[in-house]
């Protein structure tokens, strides 16, 4: 099957960072659909495998062991079954929660952090005991695709007109989310009402998602349709959050899109990289009109609206 979405080559080590060629596609793909898939980056293909291996080995884990690690209020940690549900949705009221569990990591924080113990900043979860190595090949991952993401924010910047460097500063403590998902086999019966992942935008400023072979990331185009994003392998499918969408001053849409449930499973590993929790977001100058909204967004506050919202822990608290 051809693929929906373009596909850009960033040809991370031999194209410099200004390269206009490499800007023309990324702002052509990302105006038209807020996705594309990257290929030509420097993710090694033995990386994004060792990871995949690992979350098949984290959700093969028995339910109480998982249980154990559950998601603390710092966001880290096992999320189960049926515990959150796209309700900030601007696309449709989901009926059910999402069929979907996941293991989640985020940027590390110490105590002497100064918002240690507030919002998202606190300690990991691993299970350490179970799995000793699954630490190691969670950051391993997790710093190759920092390293990445890092690339990306300056080649998105010039795609938008900017300097490559007009973002470095808003990333200097990073909000950042690894998730390992598993999305079960279903019976037909349970496909027709029911999502791995409702439809919904992204909070943040890019993710990168790497699929196994199985399918089922669909992508909402302008004309109200659903497009899947099929699985290539060595690529990663990009796609534009709210935040950066804000920033790009709509120019880039953060586009709905879901995973549909079907009778194979199916495993994904998306990677969030957000902007420092205090930024404050306003569109570039440049790209917004006489009339436009251009008030400041707290990026923290946003992010922890939608979590309050959606993920059935918060409410406990």
């Amino acid at each position: 099957m051809n693929p929906s979405l373009p596909i850009v080559d960033i040809r991370s080590g031999t194209s410099p960072i200004d390269d206009p060629s490499v800007a023309q596609q990324l702002d052509r793909a990302l105006q038209k659909h807020g996705f594309c898939y990257i290929s030509g980056h420097n993710i090694a293909t033995d990386n994004i495998k060792t990871i995949f291996d690992a979350a098949h080995r984290f959700h093969a884990l028995p339910g109480p062991a998982k249980q154990a690690i559950k998601i603390n209020p710092f966001h880290r940690g096992y999320i189960g079954f049926n515990t959150s549900t796209a309700v900030t949705s601007s696309v449709e009221k989901p009926t059910r929660p999402n069929y979907s569990e996941s293991f989640m990591a985020m940027q590390p924080v110490f105590p002497d952090h100064p918002r240690w113990g507030t919002a998202i900043f606190g300690p990991n979860q691993w299970p350490d005991s179970l799995m000793p190595a699954f630490k190691a090949e969670v950051e391993d991952y997790y710093a190759a695709m920092e390293y990445l993401a890092l690339e990306l924010i300056q080649r998105l910047a010039v795609a938008l007109g900017q300097d490559p460097h007009i973002f470095d500063q808003v990333f200097d403590d990073p909000t950042v989310f690894l998730r390992l998902l598993h999305y079960p086999a279903v019976a037909a019966s349970t496909t027709a009402d029911g999502y791995g992942s409702a439809p919904h935008t992204d909070h943040g400023f890019l993710t990168l998602v790497s699929q196994d072979l199985t399918g089922g990331l669909e992508v909402l185009t302008r004309d109200n349709q659903w497009i899947p994003a099929v699985p290539i392998p060595d690529t990663f499918v990009l796609n534009v959050a709210d935040m950066l969408s804000y920033w790009s001053g709509g120019r880039w849409p953060s586009t709905p899109h879901r995973v549909s449930l079907s009778a194979k499973e199916r495993y994904s590993v998306a990677f969030f990289f957000d902007p420092t929790f205090e930024t404050q977001v306003r569109p570039f100058p440049s790209l917004t009109r006489p009339g436009d909204n251009d008030s400041p967004i707290h990026y923290g506050n946003y992010l922890m609206h939608r979590f309050n919202s959606n993920y059935d822990y918060r409410s406990t608290r």
